[in-house]
């Protein structure tokens, strides 16, 4: 948008905590609606693709300034970036400006066909472009796409700047019924990762390893269980606590870098161990996870979200836990 030079210096500005309720259309993002005026199209030509914009400023002033019913712009939603100072939102939170329904004034002749978000940064500097920023503008652009029914793709999801891209011109031209050259601007600039973004929009599926699969190891200490009935597959392997070096270990290979939630089944039983010992490997080293196995059988239970490195993903199950009991080895799920 034109403006967009004075979001650093508007002497409006928003109490940094979250402000207000979630909001109707996306419940994630804080209500931040545009109040006393209208800036937005109560009609238009259907919501057919989504534009990212970089706001060249920051997020609550950013916000305010949005907000302001002097000024002839709006946006659906904002996105923080960093938590800039003391009292400032949390990186990734979102405020809605306008409703989904209506067309916001984001990027002029595009306005009555598409939904605009705009993100905390500036076009010649990535650092505002953070992980949490991504992920959270990412959920919300797949919301867009399965609310309205349209494709997660670059077609689709662009930026403001994307008439620099002839192909997507050409594209937008023939099916989404709009001129893609009367837009100036450049944002979200050549910083923005539309890859790193894409895929989180698009995230591969989940990753499962058995204890049948390839990717699975363990010693001939471990035994092969196939009694119980919440187990996952046919079988299961199983050892006595005991304190020694012999972890039952689960890899997944070639999964892209990313944020992942990692899952464990284990049969469950009064013998189990409820101090059982899982050790994720991830990009900041490993980190040891103790879950009670003589619960939540026959399940998938969250370890935790950890990112990854590119390459391969791993989860071992140690049997050094207090004695008496057995640890159960199943299987490891991990979900981007």
């Amino acid at each position: 948008m034109n403006t967009k030079q004075f979001l650093t210096l508007s002497s409006v500005s928003l109490v940094g905590a979250s402000a207000a309720l979630a909001t109707a259309d996306y419940g994630p993002a804080v209500d931040r609606m545009i109040t006393g005026c209208s800036k937005w199209y109560t009609s238009g030509y259907g919501h057919k693709f989504a534009v990212v914009h970089s706001m060249e400023g920051y997020y609550l002033t950013g916000t305010s300034y949005l907000r302001r019913c002097d000024i002839s712009a709006s946006c659906h939603y904002t996105v923080n970036g960093k938590t800039d100072y003391a009292g400032d939102a949390a990186p990734g939170e979102i405020s809605q400006l306008v409703r989904e329904a209506y067309y916001a004034w984001h990027a002029t002749c595009w306005n009555q066909h598409s939904l605009g978000t705009e993100h905390e940064g500036f076009v010649g500097n990535p650092a505002w472009f953070t992980d949490a920023m991504y992920q959270a503008s990412a959920l919300l652009h797949r919301h867009f796409a399965d609310k309205f029914g349209f494709a997660k793709d670059r077609n689709h999801i662009v930026g403001h700047g994307e008439k620099s891209n002839a192909a997507w011109c050409s594209y937008a031209s023939a099916n989404l019924g709009i001129n893609p050259y009367c837009n100036t601007h450049t944002d979200p600039g050549p910083y923005w990762n539309w890859t790193y973004f894409m895929s989180l929009i698009n995230p591969p599926a989940p990753v499962v390893v058995d204890n049948s699969n390839a990717g699975f190891t363990a010693s001939s200490a471990w035994a092969t269980g196939t009694a119980a009935g919440d187990k996952y597959g046919a079988n299961y392997r199983w050892r006595s606590t005991q304190a020694v070096s012999d972890p039952a270990s689960w890899s997944a290979s070639n999964l892209p870098a990313g944020t992942y939630k990692i899952y464990a089944w284990w049969s469950a039983g009064s013998n189990r161990s409820t101090a059982a010992p899982y050790i994720v490997y991830h990009s900041g080293g490993s980190t040891t996870v103790t879950m009670n196995q003589q619960a939540n059988g026959g399940k998938w239970n969250l370890l935790g979200t950890f990112n990854l490195n590119a390459g391969t993903g791993k989860v071992s199950l140690s049997c050094w836990a207090p004695s008496g009991y057995v640890v159960v080895a199943d299987a490891i799920k991990w979900v981007r």
